[in-house]
């Protein structure tokens, strides 16, 4: 550590202090009188919980610290099941009750109740006395003999049919002088409301109830701390105001040259400012649960050390934050904001990973899938702590799960493309850099497009060139890599029988058959070579077309028409779905003949004996045309692979061709602007052009 530097010991100090502060003076200026209306609302919401829970709480034992001590007897309809046990299902119940109606009426239940009433079991009902308590001690009990004793406060009574008659009130002189001297009127108003549809609703024919309560108990306790809480929420605001304004102020005021001179400081500030954020949500959301839980205040020590280390949180997250904006603005020291934080490392080392993998699929597949992980982790965790702040925030998480699941992807694609985009620019002009001029980058239409055409022109001159050098020497050279194979048998054969034919002891007829199977290899060596420069020049994207206003529809049944006899011979029926009205294309008619050809050539030597070929053409707004038949020989092949050059979907080459009608196929169609798919099923094999 420098000498001109700050101390990690001294720092923490100074944090600690400032924490300390902000606890007492937000506990000094805002010092809050109890509000008697407050603990008078709370003391009543849990009155009526008591008496809600002392008459529809099912006759079991029940207690809560939230609740005032009750004895209630009463006398009321229970119903039973056939094996003497209460019933409780109010379905069963109310079905019960409508047979005995109708029954006392007269009727049959069969006339006028529903399946699911008659399906309900036969009860018994019995009026019967109940004591409903929640103290251990007491079994049968009189409410009305019940005595104020040790208590503080106690109100008894008497229910019959609807109407509340009060017994006896009772309040000792300490209940009188505290802040709880409403609480026999509170009671007097929830019996009104709560018993007053006590017959109706819960079969009760009479009921006598005592409540009580002493000022010692928990549930006077538990209103103490709510009210404690309702005085300190904002007490806690202040002290967060008073910290954060305080240790902002101490990051202006600290040195950045000194703060870069400490290492151990440094390292604090140096922290990812994304796992701060996300530190520090947790921490909002944790104390936003912690506040509301009424554990916390009932020991005040755990109350207040949570409090204080809350405080020194909220100041070391303010200052690291004045810090890395300070980082921003100073040239001598390094910028902790943006060369620390974890979208910046992300961005960086996925353009490095682009950049250095090479145009092999694996290499940008793997940076890919490193990006991929990276940012769906990241985003997973930005994506949970939004669900935690909604749940805490009484919002639904549900409704914004599927918007943030489609922004998430939205930004990826997003990300993702510019990253590849700046990746793909540098390194495709890193070959230009090192002298190869004939490199031209593609633009994409983006925002790098300006980028794109300052490389492209550094050898656009020099490209002009030799372009067409280029044109004829990429065709050379796939005419002599792909061709070797399938010009090796008919030559083979011109040379065996031309040798065959110079002998002087070759009879006339030997001579003529020398001769046709000459001519015949010869035109299949034309013709493949014919085949061999129509995909040269297709790959090359010198295929030119002359465009037309053609109807397609009558182009398509021609086809049919010339291939159907030679198709026919191998008891092959041609199945044309075709159009009544007139399919107008813009298209070469001539290229679009041999694509079709190509096609009906392929059926006529690869589709199965005795099976239908189906041609369907269909005009939806876009052009469709389908080609469906059965092979005869396994394809155990892709789609793409079978679309590639001297490819043939019959392995052992038994049959003729050269394995370019596909290719060439394709490359007209996609000349045009349209599809070309190939999709096999098994044995299917079907062709789908698009326009």
């Amino acid at each position: 550590m420098k000498k001109n530097s700050y101390k990690l010991s001294y720092y923490a100090l100074i944090i600690l202090v400032i924490s300390l502060v902000s606890l007492l003076a937000g506990s000094f200026l805002y010092k809050k009188n109890p509000d008697s209306s407050y603990r008078r609302r709370i003391t009543e919401s849990l009155i009526y919980n008591t008496l809600y829970q002392s008459v529809n709480n099912n006759d079991e034992f029940y207690s809560s610290y939230k609740e005032f001590n009750y004895a209630v007897k009463s006398y009321k309809l229970k119903y039973f099941d056939i094996y003497g046990d209460v019933v409780t299902d109010t379905g069963a119940i109310e079905a019960q009750k409508k047979k005995d109606d109708l029954k006392a009426k007269g009727l049959d239940p069969k006339l006028y109740l529903d399946e699911g009433m008659l399906n309900q079991p036969e009860l018994k009902s019995e009026y019967k006395t109940f004591y409903l308590t929640n103290e251990y001690e007491k079994n049968e009990f009189d409410p009305l003999e019940i005595e104020l004793g040790d208590n503080d406060f106690l109100i008894t009574g008497s229910v019959i049919n609807d109407s509340t008659v009060i017994d006896k009130v009772q309040k000792s002189q300490r209940l009188m002088d505290s802040d709880y001297n409403f609480i026999d009127k509170s009671f007097k108003s929830g019996l009104n409301e709560a018993f007053s549809r006590l017959n109706s609703n819960n079969n009760v024919k009479n009921l006598k109830f005592a409540y009580y309560a002493s000022l010692d108990d928990e549930v006077f306790k538990e209103i103490g701390r709510d009210v404690f809480r309702d005085q300190v929420q904002v007490q806690i605001g202040v002290s967060v105001l008073i910290a954060a304004v305080l240790s902002a102020i101490l990051g202006l005021f600290m040195n950045m040259e000194k703060i870069d001179g400490s290492e151990s400081l440094r390292k604090v500030f140096k922290f990812p400012i994304e796992v701060v954020i996300i530190l520090f949500v947790i921490f909002v959301i944790s104390s936003a649960g912690i506040s509301s839980m009424n554990q916390i205040y009932r020991n005040l020590y755990v109350f207040y050390l949570l409090y204080f280390i809350g405080l020194v949180i909220v100041s070391l997250t303010v200052n690291y934050f004045v810090i890395l904006l300070k980082s921003i603005f100073n040239k001598n020291t390094e910028n902790y904001l943006v060369k620390n934080s974890l979208i910046y490392r992300i961005f960086t080392g996925a353009i490095s990973e682009f950049s250095n993998a090479s145009d092999d699929n694996k290499n940008i597949k793997d940076a890919k899938v490193k990006f991929t992980l990276v940012y769906f982790v990241v985003f997973l965790l930005f994506a949970i702590l939004n669900m935690m702040f909604s749940t805490m925030s009484y919002y639904a998480p549900e409704k914004m799960m599927i918007p943030m699941i489609l922004f998430g992807i939205f930004l990826y694609v997003i990300i993702f493309k510019n990253i590849k985009e700046v990746a793909r620019i540098y390194r495709e002009s890193s070959e230009i850099v090192k002298g190869n001029y004939k490199k031209n980058i593609e633009k994409n239409g983006g925002l790098y497009d300006g980028i794109v055409d300052n490389f492209n022109n550094i050898g656009e001159n020099l490209d002009l060139a030799i372009e067409d050098a280029v044109k004829s020497e990429r065709l050379k050279t796939e005419l002599i890599t792909n061709v070797s194979h399938d010009l090796k048998t008919p030559l083979t054969s011109i040379l065996n029988y031309s040798d065959l034919l110079s002998k002087e002891d070759n009879s006339e007829e030997e001579a003529r058959e020398y001769a046709r199977i000459i001519n015949e290899k010869s035109n299949k060596l034309k013709v493949l070579i014919e085949d061999l420069f129509e995909v040269s020049k297709a790959s090359s994207n010198n295929v030119e077309l002359d465009r037309q206003e053609l109807d397609f529809n009558s182009l398509v049944a021609q086809s049919i028409g010339e291939w159907e006899d030679k198709i026919a011979e191998n008891n092959i029926e041609i199945i044309s779905n075709l159009p009544e009205e007139k399919v107008m294309l813009n298209i070469d008619g001539q290229k679009f003949s041999r694509v079709l050809d190509n096609l009906f050539s392929n059926i006529s030597k690869y589709a199965l004996e005795n099976s239908r070929v189906y041609v369907d053409l269909r005009d939806d707004g876009r052009v469709k045309l389908t080609i469906k038949n059965i092979s005869k020989y396994p394809l155990n092949i892709s789609a793409e692979e079978l679309m590639e050059r001297f490819t043939r979907g019959e392995k052992s080459r038994t049959t003729s061709g050269s394995g370019l009608g596909l290719s060439i196929a394709s490359s007209f169609v996609r000349a045009h602007g349209a599809s070309f798919d190939i999709d096999i099923d098994g044995d299917l094999f079907k062709v789908t052009i698009e326009f």
